[in-house]
């Protein structure tokens, strides 16, 4: 049993060698289109269509001051209202509604924790991920669509804050001022990553609370 089995293994062998020698072409062609087919099963990031489907239902609410989504107040200070959100994406962990005051008039923002955690590369990861999930995003406005567009910003562990901003190409008039913000941020002992939907308007030190 032992020599017949070893001989069908060395008998497999000598013939893949022989289809090696007379095909070398075919045989590297192959190999070629293999590699390729597993780099990018390895490679492609994973779309989740369900954070996808809630974020663009924020964006719909956004030109109606996120009236849809607004659910009671929670919290009251003198320069903001805080409300609680109605709508948790796919994977948050908390989500919420600011209110700000700037020149008599009421803005604005939406934002959401995504993840809370104290190691550093696991923070990292979901940043990059919360970006990846959002660029190149088509969001449908009314019968059109607009894209997401943005630079990656890398953090390090150095920095204690880092954001990276999408805004939409060509949007419409509704949603010219429209503003995305991936942010991770270090709150000891731990690293928030976060997103928010505002207004241009605000000022670029304001970037929310993320709790």
């Amino acid at each position: 049993m032992w020599i017949n089995a070893n001989f069908y293994k060395i008998s497999h062998y000598f013939g893949l060698l022989i289809l090696l020698m007379k095909y070398p072409k075919t045989f590297i062609t192959v190999s070629l289109v293999f590699a390729s087919i597993v780099s990018s099963a390895q490679f492609k990031l994973p779309i989740n269509n369900a954070f996808r489907s809630d974020f663009q239902k924020v964006v719909e609410s956004y030109p109606h001051q996120f009236e849809e989504i607004r659910g009671e107040v929670v919290e009251k200070n003198p320069q903001s209202v805080a409300y609680a959100s109605l709508l948790k994406p796919s994977g948050a962990q908390e989500s919420m509604i600011m209110q700000y005051s700037s020149d008599q008039k009421a803005i604005y923002s939406w934002e959401a924790v995504m993840l809370t955690t104290e190691d550093f590369e696991e923070a990292e990861k979901k940043y990059k991920w919360l970006f990846n999930q959002l660029k190149g995003l088509n969001v449908k406005y009314v019968a059109d669509l607009y894209t997401l567009r943005g630079t990656y910003e890398i953090p390090e562990e150095s920095r204690k804050f880092t954001t990276s901003v999408l805004t939409l190409h060509e949007p419409p008039m509704q949603l010219q001022k429209l503003k995305v913000e991936i942010s991770m941020r270090f709150e000891f002992p731990e690293w928030k990553v976060g997103m928010t939907v505002f207004e241009k308007e605000r000022e670029d030190t304001d970037h929310g609370n993320i709790y």
